[in-house]
């Protein structure tokens, strides 16, 4: 089923009634309440762990407070006559 899944640019599809129902048809199978219970976990589990884990973007040091002017310029980098 996982290899005819859909996807939406952000990761897949969740299987729906529709997919799972064709699938089982498609192999003369009929599925219990119980069955079709655990696809649908088993399918929410999947999604869950292959979902990109978002990594706190590292924190930017702090150069200085004071914003960098002409003056402040000349003062770090004075001119070599």
């Amino acid at each position: 089923m996982d290899s005819q899944r859909t996807g939406n640019g952000y990761g897949p599809n969740a299987l729906g009634f529709q997919a799972i129902g064709e699938w089982a048809r498609l192999r003369g199978l009929v599925l219990k309440q119980w069955q079709l219970d655990a696809i649908l976990a088993m399918d929410l589990k999947r999604r869950e762990i292959m979902a990109p884990k978002e990594e706190p973007e590292p924190e930017k040091p702090k150069v200085s407070e004071r914003p960098l002017s002409a003056r402040l310029f000349d003062a770090l980098f004075p001119s070599k006559k």
